[in-house]
């Protein structure tokens, strides 16, 4: 695993550059990868180099793309909101990476649409389907490896045997919702075998991984891709494509051990005792208003301190366990409003992309944006960069520059409703 770790940590790194050297500012798209890579191996490099590297590409788009200042003027503020925030922590070494984690992904949201403008949606997405491809590949490679080599440093849902996924734990999973999401859209559209197999790969490790939220997603993301891109014209590619797909998904289903497999791990986890009132999630709500309301343990308007709930609210009932859902965790690090200035960051960026969406495939897929987006706040984790990020990259592909004969229907639609009516 070493090998591995090595070879994926630095030809990453010199991927990331070759990116920014030839893709310009449309290497934007690739840091998803760069941040699951992180995630699958063990660095050999110092986390400053790391921090030095993504800092630099950062400061690199935003030096490009200044407007974005006034575009999503919440995101600066919320930024700004931190920073003053940061003076009044004890801890500032344990609380470096989330801090840059959530700075990264503050001012990459309002610079994400401000690069896309400048380019077409082919163009984004023929680089945005690379980077998801990418990522699959190094999931289906990490989790061949971790399995033949039993590597499983963290045990996730106590999986210590079979398919095992090495590093990737938890919500490192949730970036191949949009991964997946897009190589099949990819696939389809473009006729492109090699990514409907590595597709196929990763939605059975996904299915076996036991994460929920990612499984139903990763499902539900399939399903709005067939709705996008089902017309009478490409009736047979669908069904081709059916065919292939369902007879594949019947050969792993019942000529493997994928079956037994998934339904030990679906019992091992028990999850059909746990009811949703008993998750630890929804209880988080109930502590934190009686920590600030009931108890006046910390101002609800300020919040305890940045990034450190663990063992810090409901009276350490849950341990040193932190708070998962992001609403919860945003409230505790910089209270109500600190939530008031993400949500108004969240919303301007939602409307930026629904203000561009005119098709019924761009509404299909702003809709699958906005259910993931609140599922995944509900589960949490917006300090996971890879799915965070990724996910507005797919939500601001309609800002991009729509194909002429495209913008030749829009702009003849305008024409005629500026035409006067007849006597």
């Amino acid at each position: 695993m070493n090998v591995f770790f090595l070879l994926l940590e630095f030809s990453t790194l010199l991927f990331m550059g070759y990116a920014v050297m030839f893709k310009k500012q449309l290497s934007i798209v690739y840091l998803p990868f760069l941040f699951f890579s992180n995630t699958v191996y063990v660095p050999a490099l110092p986390y400053f180099f790391y921090y030095v590297v993504i800092s630099s590409a950062i400061l690199y788009f935003a030096v490009f793309n200044l407007p974005f200042v006034i575009k999503n003027v919440f995101a600066v503020f919320s930024i700004l909101y931190i920073l003053i925030l940061l003076t009044n922590s004890t801890d500032i070494i344990s609380i470096r990476p989330a801090l840059f984690f959530v700075i990264w992904l503050f001012l990459l949201i309002p610079i994400i649409p401000e690069i896309f403008q400048k380019f077409s949606r082919n163009e984004i997405m023929e680089e945005l389907s690379k980077c998801a491809f990418l990522i699959l590949t190094v999931f289906i490679v990490n989790t061949v490896l971790s399995t033949k080599f039993a590597y499983v440093p963290v045990e996730m849902y106590g999986i210590n045997s079979g398919i095992l996924f090495g590093n990737v734990t938890f919500t490192d999973f949730n970036v191949l919702v949009f991964a997946t999401y897009i190589v099949l859209k990819k696939a389809i559209k473009d006729k492109k075998n090699l990514y409907l197999m590595v597709y196929l790969v990763a939605m059975f490790l996904i299915l076996l991984s036991m994460r929920r939220t990612v499984m139903l997603l990763s499902v539900l993301g399939s399903l709005v891709v067939i709705f996008e891109l089902l017309d009478f014209q490409n009736i047979k590619k669908f069904i081709a494509y059916g065919v292939i797909i369902g007879s594949i998904s019947l050969v792993v289903v019942f000529y493997t051990g994928f079956l037994n497999a998934f339904w030990e791990r679906y019992e091992k986890r028990g999850l059909e005792n746990r009811s949703l009132n008993e998750e630890n999630r929804m209880m988080e709500f109930n502590l934190l208003y009686k920590d600030m309301f009931v108890f006046f343990d910390y101002s609800p308007w300020f919040g305890y301190e940045l990034f450190q709930s663990g063992g810090n609210y409901g009276k350490g009932v849950f341990g040193t366990r932190t708070l998962h859902t992001d609403l919860t965790n945003i409230v505790h690090s910089s209270g109500f409003l600190g939530l008031f200035l993400y949500l108004m960051m969240v919303s301007l960026a939602f409307r930026q992309a629904w203000l561009k969406t005119y098709s019924k495939s761009q509404y299909y897929h702003f809709a699958f944006c906005s259910i993931a987006f609140v599922i995944f706040t509900i589960t949490g984790r917006y300090t996971t960069l890879s799915s965070s990020i990724f996910f507005y990259l797919v939500l601001f592909l309609p800002v991009s520059k729509p194909e002429v004969l495209f913008q030749k229907v829009i702009c003849s639609r305008k024409v005629k409703s500026l035409e006067p009516l007849n006597a």
